[in-house]
């Protein structure tokens, strides 16, 4: 049996949706159990809904009985306010990955983020944190080491308005980098939580090619056919922000630092094939929004 902890989150959901298409048994942390809302897609696909709380171990402990390989995709981004990267990505995790190894759990797949990025901030501490932690345990453990998400920074929320043709270019907007869909993340997850074997493996995935922020807004123009006006962050902003003493500014900041910087993953095919991942490319992405 599987346990996918962030199944409500895009990822999760995914994930839990693409294990029990493949005949897997899957149960799915949610906190509130099955009288949320959001529970009711997860029960849809066929998962067993458990009530469970990242900062409540006992729920935990009762959540991995019985469990073979956990899947775990939660982050408190982005929208943690206060303390919650502290509680949920870094002291949650660490809990759900000791009551894992208690419980006898075979198999753990993180969800992390690229290695390439290495700017100081609280989800940073706890992602990092929670890898070394898996190094060190007698589970297999595959960590997962996505790159930029096209759907989160080619984005509305984040300055990328394809509607309206606009889009914000963080930095100079020059540097390469691998876009992954989230999509292709989960079949990632799904893949590793079925893959046979024992596997211990820490996987930097990334889409099919790598582009800069201003060679995709060309994309765009060309398959919309419209010119895009563009709005620049600085870089110069962008570390003032990072001195933010609130954990979400600092912690987006960070990120955004990252972006700038670049993050082409050369191996993203390779690891691909290695998992059997499609991988969607910014082509396929941009091709949705076509007229």
């Amino acid at each position: 049996m599987d346990l996918v902890v962030g199944a409500t989150g895009f990822v999760g959901g995914l994930a839990a949706k693409q294990l029990c298409d493949r005949g897997r048994t899957v149960r799915a942390l949610v906190r509130g159990g099955a009288g949320r809302k959001e529970a009711e897609p997860l029960a849809g696909v066929g998962a067993a809904i458990v009530d469970g709380d990242l900062t409540d171990p006992a729920s935990i402990a009762r959540a991995c009985q019985g469990i073979e390989t956990v899947v775990c995709t939660v982050t408190a981004m982005p929208n943690a306010g206060g303390d919650a990267l502290q509680r949920i990505d870094h002291d949650g995790v660490l809990n759900l990955i000791a009551e894992a190894e208690r419980a006898g759990v075979r198999r753990f797949v993180y969800t992390s983020y690229s290695g390439n990025i290495r700017v100081d901030s609280p989800l940073e501490r706890a992602k990092r944190a929670c890898e070394a932690r898996l190094a060190q345990s007698a589970m297999e453990h595959v960590v997962l080491r996505p790159s930029i998400f096209m759907e989160v920074w080619l984005g509305p929320h984040l300055g990328f308005d394809i509607a309206n043709a606009k889009a914000r270019i963080y930095g100079e907007g020059t540097a390469k980098v691998s876009y992954v869909s989230a999509v292709d993340v989960a079949a990632f997850a799904a893949a590793a939580a079925m893959r046979p074997g024992e596997l211990r493996d820490t996987v930097q995935i990334g889409g099919p090619d790598a582009a800069s922020q201003l060679e995709v807004v060309e994309l765009f123009e060309r398959t919309l056919g419209r010119r895009f006006t563009l709005e620049h962050v600085h870089m110069a902003a962008l570390e003032a922000q990072h001195q933010s003493p609130d954990p979400l500014q600092k912690t987006f900041a960070a990120l955004s630092i990252g972006y700038a910087r670049g993050d082409a993953i050369p191996e993203a095919r390779a690891n691909a094939e290695r998992y059997g991942v499609a991988l969607t490319s910014l082509a396929d992405y941009a091709g949705r929004f076509r007229p």
